[in-house]
């Protein structure tokens, strides 16, 4: 605009400093000297650089339309499977740009004294409020220092602000915004609307139980619009009796011992997750709502080699299993799993036939935990079991020369492995019963022991009461619900009254079953035992303080850590493997060894072969049909093994 028609807009009294022309089409955007013009640039260049990404921080958050473009020919330029990324991404330069736009305004504003504009004007207002409410909604969610003092409650509600912060931006300009705001916005509230009440699904009757000492699995029947087995998927997750407006996402998976049952894993770490731990006193069903399936990040994850290895981490497990389950007995897919929660370890293990998913390749676990672990009796020969943390160049490395040099695995690792399995059936025993006592309260078990007395004594009354008007006959097997060393006149008058707070063998083993959880092994003639030298007065019950008494009794004298051995015995069988390989390489024979127990699957004889193998290569990659997955929390994991990816030339 020329001075003149500045001028006669009313505006401004006309362009300054010598300036012909200069920019004023409205009072909070007019820059009529050099500085103003610049600072004006600066801050509009800022906005537009900014509207594509408003757009999609809206639209990367359409699950539904998002897992219908996953299906398309489209996933094949974008990746839809990771929107999360983006709108992370996305949110932390919008989140930056905003307070860059606001203060190159503001600044202007200042030196041009109208600094009033900033409350006088709907622009000024509704920017004020929007660079107010940005970093609430952006700095909880990437500062590290914010996120640890902040529950994820907190941190989920504040993110929400959002949506006032869209509303205030509609209110901030006069022109392209409605478009470039509202219509992404309005495409995400559809979107919500629709998963919320098309896709959102109330399961009644969902089975809890704990997993271990921090965490709590949950399984239930596939709601009727869902497939059979859905792959590689997440759902929202909002339990009513813990809170009815928080929605959280999990990943599932097909219930492995169910058809048509889906189950998930949920580890103790936000407030939340927590509460759900402490209110599943005992193994119960209970309601809950799932929204989805939305298709996870690992679903697009598609294996294109034959031969992978997949990196979990923690409660990473069940997303790489799912991978690992749609391409059972297809690719050869290695897992190499890092856990510190023996319950999570326990109950994979006996959940999943783990052996028969990865039938074609090995599954590597190293447990980090303290307590012992209540092995599966009967543990595949291809899954192996590890203390301490792995050194990944070596454990990658290893598993890449057993399969490429042709040798395998040694037979000893099989012979030491073979030996874990066949641990003594006591010490067994003790080590599950141990886990019960660590996962539930022992005041939670006497509960439930005695309510399982209870119906197990109303069950042979009711039976007693049958047999007296000789509608039935008598079964010797009811008699078992009562007290054993009773006679059976002494039951049936303990049969008529219940006793207050007492615990028969019935009602103790009922409650051992339950809340074992099907995990671990253990023998009812010794439970028997223990019982009878508890129950001092032989009444064939035991009150609150024997029974205090009897967990104390099962859970010690603990024998010496079966994992420790095996650790030991691997790490000498992998020496004497790597030893003969070394034997069949004589280029590389003169090389030293140093191996630790800590570094089980490879050393830097496993490096070096792998090295001289991309060297003499001659252009060719070998390793071109291995690829690396990773599933977990750790930034140090991943950072790892993205530069062994790029050292070793695999995808």
């Amino acid at each position: 605009m020329t001075s003149a028609q500045i001028a006669e807009v009313g505006i401004a009294s006309g362009c300054k400093g010598g300036l012909e022309r200069c920019i004023c089409p409205r009072v909070t955007i007019c820059a009529t000297d050099t500085l103003s013009i610049i600072l004006l640039a600066l801050a509009r260049c800022s906005a537009f650089f900014d509207y594509p990404l408003y757009m999609m921080m809206f639209l990367s958050k359409c699950h539904n339309i998002n897992n219908v473009c996953r299906r398309t020919v489209l996933r094949e330029w974008i990746d839809f499977g990771d929107m999360h990324k983006v709108h992370r991404l996305f949110g932390i330069i919008v989140g930056i740009e905003t307070m860059f736009h606001s203060f190159f305004h503001m600044l202007r504003w200042g030196l041009n004294a109208d600094i009033d504009l900033l409350w006088k004007t709907t622009t000024g207002i509704s920017g004020l409020a929007a660079v107010m409410i940005t970093p609430l909604i952006c700095w909880p969610m990437v500062i590290p220092a914010i996120k640890e003092r902040l529950a994820f409650e907190v941190r989920k509600g504040l993110h929400y602000l959002s949506i006032v912060w869209a509303i205030m931006l509609l209110f901030h300009s006069k022109s392209r915004i409605y478009y470039l705001i509202g219509i992404p916005a309005l495409m995400y509230l559809v979107d919500y609307l629709f998963g919320y009440f098309g896709r959102n699904g109330l399961i009644e009757n969902a089975f809890f139980e704990r997993y271990g000492e921090n965490g709590v699995a949950l399984h239930f029947l596939n709601p009727p619009n869902w497939d059979k087995k859905p792959k590689t998927s997440y759902v929202y997750v909002m339990c009513p009796w813990i809170s009815k407006y928080q929605w959280h996402a999990f990943t599932i998976f097909p219930e492995p011992t169910k058809e048509d049952h889906t189950m998930l894993c949920i580890e103790s770490s936000g407030d939340w997750t927590k509460e759900l731990h402490r209110k599943i006193k005992v193994p119960c069903l209970r309601p809950l709502y799932v929204l989805g399936p939305y298709k996870s990040p690992f679903s697009d994850a598609a294996v294109t080699t034959s031969n992978a290895i997949a990196v979990a981490s923690g409660i990473g497990i069940t997303p790489t299993l799912s991978l690992v389950l749609n391409y059972a007995g297809k690719k050869r897919i290695n897992v190499v799993w890092v856990c510190r929660d023996p319950g999570l370890v326990e109950y994979i293990l006996h959940k999943f036939d783990i052996g028969a998913i990865t039938e074609k390749s090995y599954a590597f676990i190293f447990y980090t935990g303290t307590r012992e672990l209540a092995l599966p009796k009967d543990l595949p020969a291809n899954i192996f079991i590890f203390t301490g943390r792995p050194h990944l160049e070596h454990t990658i490395t290893g598993i890449v020369t057993a399969f490429h040099s042709g040798d395998g695995l040694p037979e000893e690792m099989y012979e030491a492995q073979e030996k874990i399995a066949n641990a003594p059936f006591d010490q067994k025993m003790k080590i599950a019963l141990s886990r019960v006592v660590e996962i539930y309260n022992k005041d939670e078990m006497f509960e439930y022991a005695v309510e399982e007395t209870e119906k197990a004594i109303a069950a042979v009354s009711k039976e007693q009461a049958l047999e007296s008007d000789g509608t039935v006959d008598t079964d010797p097997l009811v008699l078992e619900t009562v007290p054993v060393r009773p006679s059976l006149s002494s039951s049936r008058r303990l049969s008529s009254i219940l006793p207050e707070g007492q615990v028969s063998l019935k009602g103790l083993d009922s409650m051992i079953y339950e809340f074992l959880g099907g995990i671990g092994e253990y023998s009812r003639s010794d439970i028997e035992v223990f019982f009878h030298q508890i129950d001092r007065d032989g009444s064939g019950f035991i009150d609150k303080e024997e029974f205090d008494d009897f967990i104390g009794m099962i859970t010690t004298e603990r024998n010496l850590s079966i994992h420790s051995i095996s650790q030991r015995e691997l790490a000498g069988a992998m020496e004497r493997s790597l030893m003969r390989r070394r034997s069949k390489h004589p280029s590389s024979a003169h090389r030293s060894m140093h191996h630790t127990s800590s570094h089980l699957l490879g050393n830097s004889y496993t490096i070096d072969y792998i090295c001289n193998l991309l060297k003499n290569s001659e252009g060719d990659n070998p390793l071109e049909d291995w690829s690396i997955f990773y599933c977990g929390g750790s930034s140090k994991m991943k950072d790892d093994l993205k530069a062994i990816s790029k050292k070793y030339n695999i995808d």
